[in-house]
């Protein structure tokens, strides 16, 4: 195909000089986009034979496209075999479904009727047409008629990626959540009686099968391979997760969901220990819980956030019942800055393999979020704000909440949640959340975190707490 002029053979009926003009305005400016238009008002000689002329226009091999111009004169007459046009139509018809690809022929519709239907001949009825009967849709539908004669489509099919690699894992590694997810998320979006029994046989089923991810006996994994593969194998289940969360949040579905949603982390949090079976253990073999659980509460708080459920989100934030004190001792009752863990496996691949990453950990969680409802930039606020929720708690300097995703944060603006809390009335609504009465206390509260020794630093970088949760500003107005 001659790509650089294509030459197209414009069929139409001479019904009115309206659309006798409209048709030549259209030629026009196809002409003026490089195509090659033979048209009758142009090509045909005085004296020549019209319908010969069509005849051999259809035939003429150089003719790449025929672009049919259909208002309610051609169809009536393309029905009634009337006319040039009824002669016209018995020769592009069969031309048209002899066709091995059928994209040599395509119609422009130009008028409708009374009921709003395109005048479409019934020898082209079920094909797809280009609707020009709007003088509002002229140039999206030009633009298409263009992409047809120069064979760029709008829509093009991808290039083959490669098979995801958690298809390979063996059928052990699937945690068997699938079905219950269905059900769940069925529940949910119809309002189901059941929806609640369903998120908690979703959410036990899950926290069970987690056993099913632990590392073998004896897969001491100082590369990180293993833990890589192990977590890429989790996606599919985080994402159903997070679909469910995003599901219970959007709909508001209250504090006894939340409650529930504390209740999964609290016994999650378990996995971070060595079984009370095991006896001995490699460093690393709790390594892809840690990275797991925190990225699934990180989720959670995130989508929290998103739809604005505050008061509940303060659930997620209550103590944690540790069964297995693994090593910290002393009364099991824990705050939510558990789930927050050192994953060592990555910091030892980072300096065995010599990446000089500032954060592995926070270079994964970026890579990761992908494929569902919730931002990066979420995933930083939610971040953020266990970090100075973190302070708050009494006596919690062994261990913190490092926000290790603001690696990433720009910290040009104050995240968005700060940002709106400047208004008085959305304030009120965040302040339980915040831990704070007033906007004075939260500046007093900022201030005295920028003053401690815990605030991130990545080599020459370090964040301000005070712009990223505009305290100066909703002090000022709160």
């Amino acid at each position: 195909m001659n790509n650089i002029h294509p030459k197209v053979f414009v069929s139409y009926s001479w019904s009115t000089p309206e659309h006798e003009s409209f048709v030549i305005g259209l030629a026009e400016d196809l002409v003026e986009s490089g195509v090659d238009v033979i048209i009758d008002k142009w090509s045909l000689q005085t004296g020549q034979d019209s319908l010969s002329f069509m005849e051999s226009m259809i035939s003429d091999e150089s003719i790449q496209k025929v672009l049919i111009i259909s208002d309610r004169v051609y169809a009536d007459k393309a029905n009634n075999r009337a006319g040039g046009v009824g002669t016209e139509t018995q020769i592009i018809s069969p031309e048209i479904y002899a066709s091995a690809t059928q994209t040599k022929f395509v119609m422009v519709t130009t008028e409708k009727d009374d009921e709003g239907k395109n005048f479409v001949p019934t020898f082209y009825k079920g094909r797809i047409f280009i609707d020009m009967s709007d003088a509002n849709l002229y140039t999206e539908s030009f633009e298409r008629i263009l992409r047809w004669i120069y064979d760029k489509p709008v829509h093009k099919k991808p290039v083959l990626g490669k098979r995801p690699s958690y298809l390979d894992d063996s059928p052990e590694t699937s945690l068997g959540t699938t079905s219950y997810y269905s059900r769940v998320t069925d529940a949910i979006r119809n309002g189901k009686n059941t929806m609640l029994g369903c998120f908690d046989e979703y959410l036990s089923t899950l926290n069970t099968n987690l056993e099913r991810i632990r590392y073998s006996s004896g897969n001491s994994d100082p590369s990180g391979d293993f833990f890589l593969k192990n977590i890429e194998s989790f996606i599919p289940v985080r994402n159903e997760f997070i679909n469910v969360v995003s599901l219970v949040t959007r709909f508001n579905l209250g504090e006894v969901f939340s409650e529930r949603l504390h209740a999964f982390f609290e016994g999650a949090v378990n996995y971070y220990f060595q079984p009370k079976d095991v006896i001995t253990y490699d460093e690393f073999d709790f390594d892809n819980y840690k990275f797991l659980i925190h990225e699934l509460y990180l989720y959670t708080v995130a989508l929290y956030l998103k739809h604005q459920r505050f008061d509940d989100c303060s659930i997620l934030f209550n103590s944690y019942y540790v069964q297995r004190g693994g090593g910290y001792g002393g009364e099991p009752l824990k705050p939510f800055t558990i789930l927050k863990q050192h994953v060592g496996v990555l910091e030892l691949r980072n300096r065995q393999r010599n990446l000089r990453r500032l954060s592995l950990h926070a270079d994964l969680l970026k890579e990761r979020c992908h494929g569902v409802s919730v931002s990066f930039t979420e995933i930083n606020q939610a971040d953020f704000l266990c970090y100075i929720k973190s302070f708050l708690i009494k006596g919690e300097s062994y261990m913190g909440w490092w926000p290790a995703t603001l690696l990433y944060s720009q910290g040009i603006h104050p995240f968005e949640i700060f940002a709106k809390s400047a208004e008085p009335i959305y304030f009120e609504k965040i302040k339980n959340l915040l831990g704070v009465d007033s906007g004075k206390a939260f500046l007093d509260h900022i201030e005295g975190i920028e003053r401690s020794n815990r605030v991130p630093r990545w080599q020459h970088e370090t964040i301000s707490i005070a712009h990223l949760s505009n305290a100066h500003v909703i002090a000022g107005s709160n």
